[in-house]
């Protein structure tokens, strides 16, 4: 699978349709924090990592979500870690071959693009976000190490 799918996170920001959904995921962008030890641990990874994330603008957990991930990587500044959205309702035939029912959903692959681990909806352990996501990508990085 190829990176020309979905578009960049900030792109999707850009260009949700919906003004008060914007509104809100761009204001979340300035405002959330994520957690400095675990923006630490992902500013490390020296291995490339591929984020393929399903959002709907309509979905409140999507316009919570996204924008926290949008802020993990601006604090990360880390280049390889890519992440790309794919529009849920334009894409459900992508969706569907990737197995996705659930939104949002960041399905992460490693640098031979090998799934690595999935975030579905929102924090499972109640944590945040970042942890959730270092929970899957830390085991991944233990074991290429």
């Amino acid at each position: 699978m190829a990176m020309k799918i979905g578009r960049d996170i900030f792109d999707y920001i850009n260009t949700v349709r919906n003004p008060s959904s914007k509104q809100t995921m761009k204001r979340r962008v300035q405002e959330y924090q994520p957690k400095p030890d675990i923006v630490e641990k992902f500013s490390t990874i020296n291995s490339r990592l591929f984020m393929v994330v399903f959002s709907a603008e309509w979905n409140g957990e999507c316009r919570a979500q996204i924008p926290s991930l949008a802020k993990l990587l601006i604090e990360t500044k880390n280049s390889n870690i890519l992440a790309k959205v794919v529009d849920f309702d334009e894409n459900r035939d992508i969706a569907e071959e990737m197995r996705v029912l659930r939104i949002p959903a960041i399905v992460v692959h490693d640098k031979s693009w090998r799934e690595i681990g999935r975030y579905v909806e929102k924090p499972q352990h109640g944590g945040t976000l970042e942890e959730e996501l270092w929970g899957i990508v830390g085991k991944a990085a233990n074991a290429m190490q």
